[in-house]
C-alpha cells in the first residue's frame, strides 16, 4: 500500500504504507489512511513528529544484502517539510 500525502503549498509525497502509518500515529493522530489534519491543528501535528522522531534512536541497521536501512527519521524529512509549509501558509494536510 502506498500513502500520498497533499497539501496546497507542496508536492504531492508518497510514502510506503507502515512507515506512513508510523508517522501519522507519531503526530498524535488516528493512523487510517483516509485522513487528514485541519490547518489549525497542523502546528500540533508538527511539534509532535519533531519531538517523537528526535526521541527514537539513531541507529543504522543493515538489510541482507549488508546495505544501510533508510531510518523513519530519513524517512519523515519530505513529510515535515510538508507541514513545516503548511504552518506557514495554514494550509490544511491530506492523505489518501
Amino acid at each position: 500500500m502506498l500513502v500520498t500525502f497533499h497539501s496546497k503549498d507542496h508536492y504531492p509525497i508518497q510514502m510506503l504504507g507502515e512507515p506512513a502509518l508510523q508517522l501519522i500515529s507519531m503526530m498524535g493522530l488516528n493512523a487510517k489512511v483516509p485522513g487528514a489534519i485541519y490547518a489549525d491543528d497542523v502546528p500540533q501535528a508538527y511539534w509532535q513528529l519533531q519531538e517523537a522522531l528526535a526521541d527514537l534512536p539513531a541507529q543504522v541497521t543493515l538489510d541482507e544484502e549488508g546495505q544501510p536501512q533508510v531510518t523513519l527519521q530519513q524517512r519523515a524529512v519530505p513529510l515535515l517539510a510538508m507541514l513545516k509549509a503548511a504552518v506557514k501558509a495554514q494550509h490544511p494536510v491530506h492523505w489518501d
